[in-house]
């Protein structure tokens, strides 16, 4: 085996701990860098067509913003293909595990790179896109319920929604989690106020070593999730200059999107915030499409084996360097390719509220250090 291959067993998985929205089910390697998602053959196929689309198509400009499209698994509990080799470009991975039989409803899942993959503590905010809730093909009596819960929240006129989401207090190991109740129950006017909750600056002075974070006297710490002001900035400038330029690739592209959505991610750590602040490091809005196939196949032992790609190839003891922040399109079960029906309205609109709402948050937090001067 080469050594620039890394092998995974799938026997190794276990639930996405991080899961902040959408369905159960999915699993992460051992190693916590790849997703396996169960997934609907629309969904499959939207993936497929990504990965396939040339660089002259406007699809193209979206895999970007997708997380990164290793193939597909088919779980049977039989290696049915030894020779089962795939690419980045087609998607096309037929991979069959000898770990038993599972139920026939989760026998296809996609191969994904977990974008959360490297934060220390990753901050997580899935929003939901869109003003309309139903695929067309849906039932009228589901289509009908679907139009009251987009009026009755802030789908209908935001074109946005906030799921569930996480944050961090830089001395604690746990997450702060909010429920997706929250984002079912607030008013467009509260949106501003969720953002507040999901970008929160710390009232804790920023530590510089060997200065420790105060802490009562019963141990317990006084510090509040958030990042430093500065560092909330940086954060903020980047996923708005990503949300305007994805924006702008939806714009060219004739699709309908039904609950998809934008997955946000910054660091919560503050010591890995500020080293990702200081170094350089490529975003989805600066990265440059990449032609590099990365190969998915089985070995003897029937354990997948990965390629990594040959600019991100890393010793497998390094430790992987997240950036700042990250913008991901996720969750296509629901998205449709419909040559001539320009773009889904509904979604740009929904992204213009997010640009809206970064911007809003990211002007308070610069008063704030324009204050502290």
């Amino acid at each position: 085996m080469s050594d620039s291959l890394l092998s995974l067993s799938l026997a190794a998985t276990r639930p996405l701990a991080a899961q902040v929205g959408g369905h159960a089910g999915v699993q992460t390697t051992e190693d916590e860098s790849l997703l396996l998602k169960p997934a609907l053959p629309r969904e499959i196929d939207f993936y497929q067509r990504l990965a396939a689309a040339d660089d002259q198509d406007e699809l193209s400009k979206l895999r970007k913003w997708a997380p990164k499209f290793l193939g597909v698994l088919k779980l049977e509990g039989q290696l049915k293909d030894s020779n089962a080799v795939g690419n980045e470009c087609d998607g096309n991975v037929e991979v069959v595990p000898v770990h038993g039989k599972i139920a026939p409803e989760d026998q296809e899942r996609l191969v994904l790179e977990n974008v959360a993959y490297g934060f220390v503590k990753p901050c997580i905010l899935d929003v939901k896109l869109g003003t309309v809730l139903y695929d067309e093909d849906a039932p009228p009596e589901k289509q009908a319920r679907m139009i009251k819960t987009a009026q009755n929240s802030t789908s209908g006129e935001t074109g946005v929604r906030l799921t569930g989401f996480q944050v961090y207090s830089n001395d604690s190991p746990k997450p702060i989690l909010t429920p997706k109740s929250y984002g079912r129950s607030i008013k467009k006017e509260q949106l501003p106020d969720g953002i507040e909750m999901f970008f929160p600056v710390s009232s804790a002075p920023y530590p510089t070593p060997p200065n420790p974070i105060e802490t009562s006297e019963s141990g317990i710490s006084k510090s509040h999730p958030g990042l430093p002001p500065l560092l909330l900035h940086c954060v903020l400038t980047t996923l708005q200059a990503d949300l305007e330029d994805l924006k702008a690739t939806l714009t060219n592209i004739e699709m309908r999107m039904v609950g998809g959505s934008v997955l946000i991610v910054y660091e919560g750590d503050w010591e890995r915030a500020s080293t990702a602040f200081s170094t350089p490091f490529r975003t989805a809005a600066t990265s440059e499409d990449e032609d590099d196939e990365v190969e998915v196949e089985i070995d003897e032992n029937g354990q997948i084996v990965l390629e990594s790609l040959p600019d991100e190839a890393i010793e497998e003891e390094e430790e992987h360097q997240a950036p700042l922040c990250s913008l991901s399109l996720i969750d296509f079960a629901h998205t449709r390719l419909i040559d001539g029906a320009g773009p889904d309205e509904g979604v740009l609109k929904g992204i213009q509220t997010m640009i809206d709402l970064v911007r809003q948050r990211k002007d308070k937090i610069a008063a704030m250090l324009l204050s502290d001067g």
